[in-house]
This record gives C-alpha cells, structure tokens and sequence, in this order.
C-alpha cells in the first residue's frame, strides 16, 4: 500500500489477526516462562539476602541484641532466655566469626565455658570387637565339614584353597590360612587319609 501524497487519506482497519509460525510462538512461551521464573529467583533472593542482612547485621550482631531479639519474640519465658545465655553467646560468635566474650564463658556448658573431661580411669575398658577374617570363615567351613581339630585333613584342604586364593591374587588371605592351619610341606591328592588320622 503506497502512503496518499495529499494527506486527505485516512484508512482505518479491523480485526486484524497476527499469524506466527509453530516454532516461534514456541520460542515466545518459553521466553515468557523464562521471565516469570526469572522475576521469582528474583524476588527469592532479595528476600534471603534481607533475612540474612537482618539476621548478621541486627540480631546476632552482639550478644546482646540476640538476647533482646528473644525476649521480644519469647516475653513470657524470661528464665528460659537467662539459660539460653550460653547458647546465644555461641551464636552471635560463631555468626561474626570471633570468640565467646570471656564475661559470657561462665554461660557456656560445663565450668567456665569448658567441657567436663571424662575420668577414663573410673570406666572399664570398652572391648573392640574384630571383624572376623576370612580364616575365621573357613573355620566355621571346616567346622561344619566334620573336621575337628587335630584332623589333618583341615590342613590339606586349607593348602589346596590357599592355592587357589593365590591364583586370585589374594596372597594375605593365603598366607594367614597357610600359618593358621599350618598344613603340611607336601602334599598329593592321591594321598588317601580315611580315619581323620594320618596313617602310620
């Protein structure tokens, strides 16, 4: 449409519709969305950088404006408040990064702010328990295979598994079954025990 020279034209339109292809009104929602998300992050924290500005620069500036803060929410526990001392103290300290004030170390748990050091000497020794070994398995396998102590058959069959355990590259666990059940030097599958006893 060519613009009127004369100025006198005046053109006026209705019901004019947009059309967008399928990928850009695509692109269009998820820049709208983007937004949206973006103004919640937003708001999110500027609400979390006024609690903690509140918080480090207000509350727990100094022992006592912490104290002032908890009476004012807590009025009616005033005694409470008196025993928490300690408490608020370690939190205003550790929130402007210093140590206790030595006036308020009284408030802290045990005498003066230390904690009461254990008399070892009054408490029977606590009893570790070990965590049984592969060894300890396979006396519990014996065990149950009928072989009692004393059997030499028990030391036979610990040289033929320790064989195998090193083959597998487990050459600790081999050698405590080889020094445990201390089998003998030579040993031959056609060896034929029968009485648990070697024969004579």
């Amino acid at each position: 449409m060519c613009p009127d020279p004369t100025g006198r034209l005046q053109v006026l339109a209705e019901n004019v519709a947009l059309t967008l292809h399928e990928h850009d009104q695509e692109r269009l929602d998820r820049l709208a969305e983007v937004r949206k998300d973006e103004a919640v992050w937003e708001h999110q924290r500027k609400y979390e950088q006024s609690k903690r500005e509140y918080l480090g620069q207000d509350v727990l500036k100094d022992t006592g404006s912490a104290v002032v803060w908890w009476l004012a929410k807590n009025d009616d526990e005033v005694e409470k408040t008196v025993a928490d001392l300690g408490l608020l103290a370690q939190l205003a300290s550790a929130a402007n990064d210093t140590d206790v004030p030595e006036r308020l170390r009284g408030f802290l748990p045990g005498p003066h702010g230390e904690q009461p050091i254990p008399d070892i000497m009054d408490k029977s020794p606590v009893s570790v328990v070990r965590e049984p070994t592969a060894a300890d398995h396979f006396e519990g396998f014996l065990t149950g295979m009928g072989f009692a102590d004393g059997d030499v058959r028990r030391a036979m069959v610990a040289k033929q598994v320790a064989e195998i355990v090193i083959k597998q590259e487990r050459n600790e666990t081999a050698e405590e079954l080889l020094r445990r059940f201390d089998p003998p030097a030579r040993y031959t599958p056609d060896d034929d025990v029968t009485d648990g006893a070697p024969e004579t």
